[in-house]
């Protein structure tokens, strides 16, 4: 199995690259959607780094 391009059209039909089609913002919407738990854990994170901080200074 050779290496494919996935590609997908834009609003006018014309093909666009994947990297352009998925922004950033699609991206963790999507990994959200199907990974809740991961919202969580980088929320318990982000404290815990923070909590950290603050007891280093």
């Amino acid at each position: 199995m050779g290496f494919k391009i996935i590609s997908n059209r834009d609003k006018d039909g014309n093909f666009v690259a994947s990297s352009d089609a998925w922004t950033k913002e699609k991206i963790e919407e999507l990994f959200n959607k199907y990974n809740p738990n991961r919202k969580f854990r980088i929320e318990r994170e982000k404290l815990a780094k923070e909590k950290n901080q603050e007891k280093n200074n």
